[in-house]
């Protein structure tokens, strides 16, 4: 058996990093499906692609001989470093590929003057042993509950008549609004990441509606055919108001049902919201941080590897 290395992921990798992925996912309950077939002519999986594209430093590779037995991607929002991706083959588990792929990770985040780290990862023994190895601590799980289209559609409704908002899609295209965002951001996740924001809107097609609370804005949520989310407030209220934009954006584009929110567990009135309208926890993933302030009370998050 030879030593296991790891070294940058060049892009033209990410169909077939994809796929080993989406081979091992199906057996991890917080992911849903995908087809799993190789073909390099594809269009490469868009969240991979936007990971790359912006964080190419953080997208690693782990080989072993000829064969890649493994993949992490971290990405640097504000001073904030995001573990977005990490898998390793199972019969490489627990034999160092791992290991070797988040200090990699790691270290990209401490170059590029990262002060705090986060992950959000299912509760699996092998991930969550390789975290608490390299000094992550559990900050709070994060359901996944799902809903169907017809109880979104009513919850909508409810929630998103708490507060004055509106859709604001076409003023964010026109960067009319990102300062407010920036600052809702700051608040509820101590970042900020404006690249992310015109990738949901650019590329994923997502819309997205402003709250206002007063003479501020203060809240926004996302929402398309393929993703609830994110949305965060500057107060339990607003982003409360902000869940049910983003569920009325998800179900004016046709996404497939059950709709998935990912919702921490500290913002405990959209939980209740959401089980009360019939909602199901489908899976509990966790979210781990060193030197992460953030409450995670009050904003659900977008995909898991962009969360």
């Amino acid at each position: 058996m030879g030593k296991v290395k790891a070294r940058r992921t060049n892009r033209e990798e990410l169909p077939g990093v994809a796929v080993l992925r989406d081979s091992l996912a199906p057996d991890v309950a917080a992911y849903r499906s995908r087809p799993s077939v190789l073909d390099l002519d594809m269009e490469l999986d868009p969240d991979l692609e936007h990971l790359i594209g912006h964080d190419p430093d953080g997208f690693f590779t782990a080989i072993e001989g000829t064969e890649t037995v493994g993949f992490c991607a971290a990405i640097v929002r504000s001073k904030q470093c995001i573990l977005s991706e990490l898998w390793v083959l199972p019969q490489h588990q627990g034999k160092g590929a791992g290991d070797l792929l988040l200090a990699r990770a790691l270290a990209y985040g401490e170059r590029s003057g990262a002060r705090s780290f986060l992950a959000l990862v299912p509760p699996e023994p092998e991930i969550q042993g390789l975290l608490l190895g390299h000094s992550f601590q559990p900050l709070a799980p994060v359901y996944q509950i799902e809903v169907t289209a017809a109880a979104a559609a009513t919850l909508a409704r409810g929630l998103g008549s708490l507060l004055e908002s509106r859709i604001a899609t076409n003023d964010l295209f026109a960067r009319r609004g990102q300062a407010d965002i920036d600052r809702i951001d700051r608040v509820t996740r101590d970042l900020t990441r404006e690249v992310d924001h015109a990738y949901w809107l650019k590329k994923r097609s997502l819309g997205v509606a402003l709250v206002r609370q007063g003479s501020r804005i203060a809240a926004y949520g996302y929402g398309g055919r393929d993703q609830v989310g994110p949305a965060a407030g500057s107060s339990s209220e607003a982003a409360l108001c902000a869940l049910g934009w983003a569920l009325h954006l998800a179900v004016e584009q046709g996404a497939a049902e059950p709709l998935l929110v990912r919702v921490p567990a500290r913002f405990e009135s959209a939980i209740e919201a959401l089980l009360e309208a019939g909602g199901r926890i489908q899976a509990t993933m966790l979210l781990y941080g060193i030197h992460t302030s953030a409450a995670f009370d009050r904003c659900l998050l977008g995909a898991a590897n962009l969360p």
